[in-house]
């Protein structure tokens, strides 16, 4: 999982080179698990006592000291989040202090915080770009979802501050049963503010720290989130791309059978990038609860080497690498692990997704051709 898009060939260049040396370019730091909401599908929200009793925080020095371990070890890019991470006590300190290291800084928020004195401040320390998730389309989704009504409202007003003053804004959001039947206002809210956006329809059933497991009733069904899918790819090609879109996916979509091996982690989890939670706990992927590292007990660079290590022996399912479907199905090595209590089985959820997903393309794509026909 990326914490930043790239800027350009060289940033590209740079993220690839460092995940052939494994050089630890790309880092997300959970900087505390405490939020002002409560999500239905949240897999990192705590309750402060919850905290308590799992560890606390680490300290504004603690980070920092661990900052310029990364530095030295050729972090560039940093995603801080949470939680909510501007419920961190010592958020300013600790984002300017690695911002003066150069590192490339990503803030994840829901916005729900940032006043005029928080803009203000992103605006004389400009991060990268600052991702804010919008739930829904009205405070009775944000009710619904996130058990904090007046969430909309204080969110658009963040983007608002933000943009005003030219920092750079992306939304995010997860598509769920609870907001599903916003999508077309949210396509409409994120074109009327004009800033860029990216709505997912998979959701991994994490729960890590959580004592609550990941309860299902909090995503869509596999063809519903297919279908949602499709939806978006189409909002974000508009209609001049999307039949050339869709006749490239589909087409990656019915490949020849692979070799039937068991494959290595494709993506830069524990070969480039790595997370670090509250807890101090360095892991690949922000997904996973293993393997972990601690590492402001061991210091950055044996908690990495320890990371690469045992991530590297992970072994994915030979099926799905001989899948005729593997290229442009989203299946990885948190998927599986979380879809089946196993890496090296096949995520049947994701399955039907990524096959739903390209029965939809095609009914899609078939119906633009009439209409272009009729014209």
């Amino acid at each position: 999982m990326d914490p930043i898009e790239y800027q350009g060939n060289i940033e590209r260049f740079l993220c690839e080179k460092a995940t052939i040396n494994h050089t630890p370019i790309n880092a997300i730091l959970e900087l505390t698990p405490l939020c002002n909401m409560n999500c239905d599908m949240c897999f990192v929200r705590l309750g402060p006592e919850e905290m308590r009793q799992k560890g606390r925080l680490r300290t504004t020095e603690e980070w920092i000291s661990l900052g310029k371990e990364m530095c030295d070890a050729g972090t560039l890019f940093v995603l801080l989040t949470g939680g909510e991470p501007l419920l961190y006590p010592g958020f300013r300190e600790t984002y300017t202090a690695l911002k003066k290291m150069g590192m490339i800084l990503t803030v994840n928020t829901n916005g729900t915080l940032i006043n005029e004195e928080w803009a203000d401040f992103f605006a004389k320390h400009t991060p990268r770009r600052i991702n804010i998730t919008l739930y829904g389309k009205d405070n009775r989704t944000y009710q619904k979802l996130c058990h904090y009504p007046e969430g909309f409202q204080k969110t658009i007003k963040a983007i608002r501050l933000l943009r005003e003053r030219d920092v750079d804004v992306k939304i995010n959001g997860s598509i769920t049963p609870e907001n599903i039947e916003d999508l077309d206002d949210l396509f409409s809210i994120v074109e009327r503010m004009g800033v860029v956006w990216k709505f997912d329809t998979y959701m991994y059933p994490a729960s890590r720290e959580r004592e609550a497991k990941f309860d299902d009733r909090s995503r869509l069904t596999a063809d519903d989130a297919a279908a949602a899918r499709v939806k978006l790819i189409e909002k974000r090609e508009g209609n001049e791309n999307f039949s050339s879109f869709a006749r490239n996916f589909i087409k990656q979509g019915e490949a020849a059978p692979g070799d039937y091996i068991a494959p290595t982690v494709k993506c830069r989890a524990g070969r480039s990038s790595f997370v670090i939670n509250w807890q101090g706990m360095m892991r690949p992927c922000v997904m996973l609860s293993s393997p972990e590292e601690a590492v402001f007990n061991i210091g950055f660079i044996a908690a990495w080497k320890r990371i690469v290590e045992k991530f590297g022996t992970i072994r994915l399912s030979p099926k799905c690498n001989a899948c005729t479907m593997r290229e442009v199905c989203q299946t990885c090595a948190a998927c599986a692990k979380l879809e089946t209590g196993s890496y090296g089985d096949m995520p049947g959820y994701m399955c039907q997704y990524t096959e739903q997903t390209l029965k939809l393309m095609k009914e899609a794509l078939a119906g633009k051709q009439t209409i272009e026909n009729n014209e």
